[in-house]
């Protein structure tokens, strides 16, 4: 993202609309490729752990507010955004990616058992009592 908003490249994709489409296209596809990795939403043997999907995580953070208070003080070369446009897209860049920080923030895993049910009345089955109760 520092590349794109820190170099010409910002500017020449608003120039031309098929540069656009594919830029637009790529933020999709490398935002749903970041949340998925992060998530783990696919069973995948050797997937990293918490640790460094946490880490991760707050790295991108960083680096993304980081670029957004950069933005807030000077647009993109070769752009003529208003002022407070300009601060308005940092601002929400700011904001909106401390939010999507808190929605991904990784947790642990929940073992889910298929197909194994107890019988009632048993240890963890429907309709079992603790101890003692009768």
């Amino acid at each position: 993202m520092a590349v794109l908003y820190r170099t010409g490249q910002w500017a020449a994709a608003h120039r031309n609309p098929l540069l656009s489409d594919a830029l637009e296209l790529h933020r999709v596809l490398a935002v749903l490729l970041f949340a998925m990795a992060v998530c783990r939403l696919d069973p995948v043997r050797g997937r990293c752990g918490l640790p460094l999907r946490a880490v991760t995580l707050l790295t991108a953070g960083a680096a993304h507010a980081v670029l957004a208070k950069g933005l807030y003080a000077a647009g993109p070369p070769g752009t003529s955004f208003a002022a407070d446009d300009l601060r308005a897209g940092a601002q929400l860049m700011y904001y909106g990616g401390d939010a999507v920080e808190v929605f991904l923030r990784p947790g642990p895993r929940r073992a889910v058992v298929r197909g194994h049910r107890t019988a009632p009345g048993t240890a963890g089955g429907p309709g079992s009592r603790p101890a003692g109760a009768h």
